[in-house]
């Protein structure tokens, strides 16, 4: 029961912040939507040509790498193929 009530004040104090974020700043938000797509669009296609040239290197899209997309831009799609090279090749 305890557990119940502490994740319900949690979503509220979420979505207060939510709220207040864009109310106040919505470029904020747009900005974060904007690199999503970029980054999301970038990991597809980097991806593709990656399967066709035969390496094994994948990212991958998944809630992870949409997050880091929205929150890094560029850096962070290069970031996850840099991780991804690092654990594919050691």
């Amino acid at each position: 029961m305890q557990n119940i009530i502490l994740i319900v004040i949690m979503i509220v104090c979420v979505i207060i912040i939510l709220y207040s974020i864009i109310k106040s700043r919505p470029d904020i938000i747009v900005n974060f939507l904007l690199r999503i797509f970029i980054g999301t669009t970038l990991v597809y296609i980097i991806d593709l040509c990656i399967k066709y040239s035969g390496y094994s290197i994948r990212v991958g899209i998944n809630p992870v790498t949409i997050l880091t997309n929205g929150v890094l831009g560029l850096p962070g799609v290069m970031l996850l193929y840099m991780i991804s090279a690092y654990f594919n090749f050691k």
